[in-house]
C-alpha cells in the first residue's frame, strides 16, 4: 500500500512540474503591505534608459500581478509607485512565474521572494552588502578620525580593507554557485580588475613603463559575458561600453576602428548585443566633436551597414542609403588622404590656380564666404594670424563659395580685411565635380590643414587652433623621425 501512495504521489508532482513547463508567457505577483488600491509600474531598463512596461492597480491589500502571453526578456526590472514619489526597487527576470512581497516601510529590506532563485540571490545581496555599507561608513569616520599615518587610523585602513576583501569573496562566491544566473553575470561585469604590481628590471625600473595601462586595456572585458543579452537590460554594458572608449581605447581613429572591430566579433554570437553596440557606435562617432572621428563613422557604415551585416536595416533602405551616401561624401576627406585637386579662378575669373600646384609646406584651405556671419569672425582672425603662419611654412588657399553676381562684394572683403593669399573661387559654378561636393561643404567657414604633399592633416579647425596645430605636428613629426 505505501508502496502504491509513493507511486500515485510521484505522479502528482509530475504532472505538476509538466503543468509548470507548459506555461507560456509571464506572471509576477506583487503584494505591498501598506498600500491599498494604488497603482504599480513595472518599467524595465535598457542602454542608459528606462521604459515603461505595464501598470496595474494593487487591490485593498496591497495585492496584484503582470502577467502576459509572451515571456519577458531576461534584465533589471523596476517596481515603481507613484504614490511613493516614484519610489522604486529592482527586480530580475530570469523565471517567469514568481512572487515578490514586501513593506512600504521600506521596498528591499522586507522582500520575500517566492519562486525565482534569481530574485532570492539578488536581494539576499542587496541585505548583505547595506549591512556592510553600514560597517564600513562607520569604519571610515573611525578612520578619518585619526591622524593619517598614526597607528589608530592604521588599524581602520586595515579594517576597511579587510572587509572589502571579504565582500569580493562573497560576490565571488555567488558568480561560483550560480554560474547562469543573470545577477552572476551582471556582477561580473562589475568586477574590478585587480591589477598585478608591475614589473622591474633588477635596477629597479619598470619593464613596460605602460604595464598598467596595457594590463587594464587587455582585461577590461575579462569578467563580462559579451554573449548575454541581459545585460542590455541593466546597467552595466551601457556604462562599460561608453567607458571603454571614452577612458580606456587610445582616442586616435585607428585605435578606435580596431576596437570598434573586436567589441563587434565578440558581440556577434547574439544579435541584439552586436545591434546595439554597433547602433551606439556609430551613434557616436557620426556625432563626434573631435578632430577625425568622421574615419570611424565611414568604417562603419563601409564594413557593417554597407555589407547587411547591419540585418536590422534590410527594409528601411531610404536610411541605409542616407548613411551610405553621407559615407561616400566624408571619404575623400578623411584625415591622412591625399586632398581631392582644384583648379579654381581668382577674383579677375582668368587667372586660375590649381590646389596640387602650391608650393608650401602647410597649405591652409579655407571654404568661406562674405556674407556667412561666422566667417565674418573667423576670416579676419585668419588674416591677423597669416604673417605667423607664414613663418611656419603655411600658405592660405581661400575658396569663395560666392556667386557671379556677388563677385565684388568678394573683392571688397578681401581688400577690407588684408586677405593677401591666395582667393579662388567658382561664381559660374562650372567645376565638375563642384568643390561643395568634393569637400562635403555644407556651412562655412571650413578650414583645413594639407602637408607639402597636399596629405589632410586636419580638418575643421578655427582660425585661432591652426598655429597650435601646425607647432604640434611639426613636434610630432621631429619625434618620429
Amino acid at each position: 500500500m505505501k508502496k502504491i501512495l509513493s507511486i500515485f504521489c510521484l505522479l502528482i508532482l509530475l504532472t505538476s512540474a509538466a503543468i509548470v513547463a507548459q506555461k507560456k508567457g509571464f506572471e509576477i505577483k506583487f503584494k505591498i503591505n501598506g498600500l491599498a488600491s494604488e497603482p504599480l509600474v513595472m518599467a524595465y531598463r535598457y542602454g542608459d534608459n528606462q521604459y515603461i512596461k505595464d501598470t496595474i492597480y494593487l487591490d485593498s491589500k496591497g495585492v496584484g500581478t503582470f502577467k502576459g502571453d509572451t515571456a519577458l526578456q531576461r534584465g533589471v526590472y523596476l517596481a515603481v509607485v507613484p504614490s511613493m514619489k516614484n519610489n522604486y526597487f529592482e527586480f530580475l527576470i530570469n523565471e517567469q512565474f514568481f512572487s515578490l512581497e514586501t513593506d512600504k516601510a521600506d521596498l528591499n529590506k522586507f522582500m520575500k521572494v517566492i519562486g525565482s532563485k534569481e530574485n532570492t540571490v539578488f536581494f539576499e545581496d542587496l541585505i548583505y552588502m547595506a549591512s556592510k555599507r553600514e560597517v564600513a561608513d562607520q569604519l571610515s569616520r573611525l578612520f578619518k578620525a585619526y591622524p593619517e599615518n598614526s597607528d589608530s587610523s592604521k588599524i581602520y585602513k586595515n579594517k576597511l580593507i579587510a572587509l572589502e576583501e571579504e565582500v569580493k569573496k562573497y560576490r565571488q562566491d555567488i558568480m561560483d554557485k550560480n554560474p547562469t544566473l543573470l545577477y552572476s553575470k551582471i556582477l561580473g561585469g562589475l568586477k574590478e580588475i585587480e591589477q598585478p604590481e608591475t614589473p622591474r628590471k633588477n635596477d629597479g625600473s619598470a619593464v613596460d613603463t605602460n604595464f598598467q595601462y596595457n594590463y587594464y586595456h587587455a582585461n577590461y572585458w575579462k569578467y563580462t559575458d559579451l554573449t548575454e543579452e541581459g545585460l542590455l537590460r541593466s546597467p552595466v554594458y551601457h556604462q562599460k561600453l561608453d567607458n571603454y572608449f571614452e577612458k580606456v581605447v587610445v582616442q586616435a581613429p585607428d585605435s578606435i576602428i580596431l576596437e570598434c572591430d573586436k567589441i563587434l566579433m565578440a558581440t556577434k554570437k547574439n544579435n541584439e548585443l552586436f545591434k546595439y553596440s554597433l547602433v551606439f557606435l556609430l551613434n557616436k562617432y557620426a556625432s563626434s566633436k573631435f578632430m577625425g572621428m568622421d574615419a570611424v563613422y565611414v568604417h562603419l557604415v563601409d564594413k557593417y551597414y554597407a555589407t547587411g551585416l547591419a540585418y536590422w536595416m534590410k527594409n528601411d533602405t531610404v536610411s541605409l542609403y542616407k548613411m551610405m551616401d553621407r559615407s561616400s561624401k566624408i571619404k575623400p576627406t578623411l584625415i591622412g588622404v591625399k586632398a581631392p585637386n582644384l583648379i579654381l579662378a581668382d577674383t579677375t575669373l582668368k587667372t586660375t590656380y590649381a590646389l596640387h600646384d602650391v608650393k608650401s609646406k602647410y597649405t591652409i584651405l579655407v571654404f568661406w564666404d562674405h556674407d556667412c556671419g561666422h566667417c565674418k569672425k573667423e576670416i579676419p582672425v585668419l588674416a591677423k594670424e597669416y604673417d605667423k603662419l607664414k613663418s611656419l611654412g603655411a600658405t592660405v588657399y581661400a575658396v569663395s563659395t560666392c556667386s557671379y553676381e556677388e563677385i565684388d562684394k568678394w573683392e571688397k572683403f578681401i581688400t577690407d580685411n588684408g586677405c593677401n593669399w591666395i582667393n579662388v573661387g567658382d561664381p559660374y559654378f562650372q567645376q565638375n565635380p563642384n568643390f561643395r561636393t568634393l569637400y562635403d561643404i555644407s556651412s562655412t567657414p571650413v578650414i583645413y590643414v594639407l602637408d607639402k604633399d597636399k596629405i589632410i592633416r586636419a580638418k575643421r579647425l578655427s582660425a585661432e587652433q591652426i598655429e597650435d596645430f601646425i607647432t604640434k605636428y611639426d613636434s610630432f613629426q621631429k619625434e618620429v623621425m
